[in-house]
């Protein structure tokens, strides 16, 4: 037998094997991994961002700004409530 012919015999059984559907369940198996891997991925992220130095610095708090009467009181006056 040649080589082609062996070849021609290899592509008819492959062309005509059908091909088994996968077991029930594999994409929803398939689907908790990708989540998964995509939440270790999250959360190596937040790691180093927490050990950022920009993190770890105290905010300051913003200087003091003057409040008007209008501002102070929600807009009502003394009269009215």
């Amino acid at each position: 037998m040649t080589i082609w012919s062996k070849l021609r015999y290899l592509v008819l059984w492959l062309l005509r094997r059908s091909d088994a559907s996968p077991p029930p369940g594999l994409g929803e198996r398939h689907q908790a991994i990708e989540r998964e891997a995509a939440r270790r991925r999250l959360l190596e992220q937040a790691r180093r961002l927490r050990d950022t130095q920009w993190h770890r610095e105290p905010t300051q708090p913003a200087p003091p700004t003057r409040t008007t009467v209008a501002q102070s009181t929600d807009g009502e006056t003394r009269g009215h409530r």
